[in-house]
């Protein structure tokens, strides 16, 4: 009976005894564990992490000067509209409209009409009044004439030689010539034509230099100058040379903009005036890096910058000044240090202040250039 008892428990204990043995095997492994994993000096679990790694570039800066691009449009140096300062009819015309005249060139010629003949009889009288005026002097000297009569004598001359003053001026207004080198651009009167004082004749426009003119906001026109170069790009393309001449002291009160005029030598006369050109003006020049718009990050408040990594591998933040475009979709950034460890792999992984593991491309395993 005993025995058949004894048998039926053996099963349970052995059972038993198993499954105490898989707890305590359990129990050592899980404390084995604790005491590995905790650090044998005590520093703590910051030493035990690698610190994030990222790629940097080195980059010098280069000194740039700023453009400043504004839209332009071409104006002549000057415009005038010839008018008579005599009447008369158009006896000649010298230039067609379109040519080019220099400095004196007949551009029409009027009628003297009577003057001539009136001219003549104005020298006559000069002569007249001279021997007048003579005739007075000599009888003073005898005492037969009193100071009125030379004072009367003497003003009836110079009358006369005043009337033969006008007459050669009216003649001399008969002919119109350029009084500068330019353009003759229209021409309003024919041959046969009655004018008056003050008809329009033609009009001239001075084409050299030629001027671009535009208009710059009021944080960029403190940084141009009279005398500044500046280059002007006209619809086809080609680039002109040339100095600014002049800068508004007053802005335009319903665009809050001034005004700006470069001066482009043009002796051809090839670059017309009313075409539009894109006007590019040189300001100050800066120190700059070239750097790829993807390669820009944003601060907390939004502020568009770069990241840089310092001497003790530790993240920095400059906030990106962007004064230009450069080849290959690069923007040219100033502001930074002359030279810095750009990150060009990792930086949105990484914060400012943030220790990081910072390595070239050459370093890397299987690069062997940069």
């Amino acid at each position: 009976m005993n025995t058949s008892i004894s048998r039926q428990k053996f099963p349970l204990v052995l059972s038993g005894a198993t499954a105490l043995v898989v707890i305590v095997w359990m129990l050592s492994g899980m404390f084995s564990h604790s005491e590995s994993s905790t650090p044998a000096n005590g520093a703590g679990a910051t030493q035990s992490q690698a610190l994030p790694q990222v790629r940097v570039q080195q980059m010098t800066a280069a000194p740039v000067t700023r453009e400043i691009v504004v839209s332009g449009r071409t104006e002549p140096n000057r415009t005038l509209e010839l008018r008579t300062e005599a009447e008369g009819t158009v006896s000649s015309l010298g230039s067609a409209r379109g040519a080019v005249v220099k400095a004196g060139a007949l551009v029409a010629k009027l009628d003297t009409r009577d003057r001539p003949a009136r001219l003549h009889e104005a020298e006559a009288l000069v002569s007249q009044r001279e021997l007048e005026y003579a005739g007075i002097q000599s009888l003073n000297t005898r005492q037969f004439t009193t100071p009125v009569q030379i004072a009367d004598a003497k003003s009836k001359l110079e009358s006369a030689k005043a009337v033969v003053e006008r007459i050669k001026l009216e003649i001399t207004h008969t002919t119109l010539v350029a009084p500068f080198d330019a353009v003759l651009q229209d021409r309003v009167i024919e041959l046969g034509d009655f004018v008056r004082v003050g008809d329009k004749v033609a009009e001239l426009v001075d084409l050299d230099p030629i001027i671009i003119s535009g208009e710059v906001n009021e944080h960029e026109i403190a940084k141009l100058a009279v005398g500044g170069k500046g280059v002007a790009i006209t619809v086809d393309g080609k680039r002109h040379e040339g100095t600014v001449r002049y800068l508004a002291p007053k802005a335009n009160s319903n665009t809050r903009t001034f005004l700006i005029e470069l001066a482009v030598p043009n002796p051809d006369n090839s670059i017309r005036a009313g075409m539009t050109a894109e006007l590019r003006l040189f300001a100050d020049t800066v120190n700059v890096h070239n750097i790829s718009a993807a390669l820009l990050s944003l601060a907390d408040d939004g502020t568009i910058g770069i990241k840089v990594v310092d001497a003790a591998n530790t993240v920095h933040f400059h906030p990106a000044t962007i004064v230009g475009a450069a080849d290959g979709g690069l923007q040219q950034i100033s502001g930074l240090p002359d030279s810095i460890n750009l990150i060009t792999v990792g930086q949105a992984f990484v914060k400012d202040g943030q220790k990081v593991n910072a390595v070239t491309a050459a370093s890397m395993p299987g690069n062997s250039k940069p």
